[in-house]
């Protein structure tokens, strides 16, 4: 099994600690998420760092990621390199270790410092009622922010926007789960259409639209509009996703040996 890693400078004295987080991690921290991945926070050398072990890839992507193109965990990282030096927020990022076999890649983790206190887009609605417009208004700030600066943020979902109150006390917010993003031109309609996969009520799309037609000098009404539109044709689109996938498991649970008892 071939090892391959990247640490960021700032980190390269705590190394050897670094590179023991794969015969640590099944083992050892704090569990954030299991699921497709999994998350974890792990104390390396006195600092707190989240941890993102990606699934093992199929057999595809296991010879994509070692000789075609970078894997998740090498993206995740110089995407959140190049995002620093560009001032957008996101956590630290560490570093990434690779493993492969004869094949191609087989495990792959990447290590970012745990933001602690924050919470998700989609934790906004607990905050008090009075601050929640504001703080829409300055995630739609953050986000034409980085269209400006050229980052297209795929997967600009709910859960991949997190925010916490600084010092300053203002929230900012930090994007997560980088590995899909364009750096490229983000025209004002495009921006708008990135916005469609935030899951939250009509008058909330409002309030983010507007600002976000105020900086790009659009018409607030119609990029209202246009927001909800987009929003309504993503939603119908995940909707639709999600009854296939609960109709091809019902019918292969039909079609299995304890199924068809």
């Amino acid at each position: 099994m071939k090892e391959e890693y990247r640490i960021s400078a700032a980190y390269t004295h705590l190394q050897k600690e670094i590179l023991s987080i794969p015969e640590r991690f099944d083992k050892e921290g704090e569990l954030l998420y299991s699921g497709r991945n999994i998350l974890k926070v792990m104390n390396i050398g006195g600092i707190r760092m989240c941890i993102k072990s990606f699934k093992l890839p199929h057999i595809i992507n296991k010879v994509a990621y070692a000789y075609v193109r970078p894997s998740k965990a090498e993206r995740s990282y110089e995407y959140a390199m190049r995002m620093a030096e560009m001032g957008v927020g996101t956590p630290q990022p560490v570093g990434y270790i690779l493993f492969k076999d004869a094949v191609g890649l087989t495990h792959s983790y990447y290590i970012s410092l745990q933001l602690d206190e924050a919470i998700t887009f989609r934790e906004i609605v607990k905050l008090p009622a009075e601050e929640q417009d504001d703080v829409y208004r300055a995630f739609a700030r953050f986000t034409y922010h980085f269209h400006q600066k050229g980052i297209y943020f795929i997967d600009h979902s709910p859960g991949n926007t997190m925010l916490r109150k600084e010092a300053d006390g203002a929230y900012h917010f930090y994007l997560v789960d980088l590995n899909r993003m364009k750096f490229e031109a983000v025209p004002p309609l495009k921006g708008l259409k990135n916005l469609s996969m935030l899951e939250v009520p009509e008058d909330k799309l409002r309030v983010i639209a507007k600002e976000y037609a105020i900086l790009s000098h659009g018409n607030i009404e119609n990029m209202e509009q246009q927001l909800i539109r987009y929003s309504t044709a993503h939603n119908k689109y995940v909707e639709r996703k999600s009854c296939i996938r609960d109709c091809r498991r019902y019918i292969k649970r039909l079609l299995s040996p304890q199924g068809g008892q």
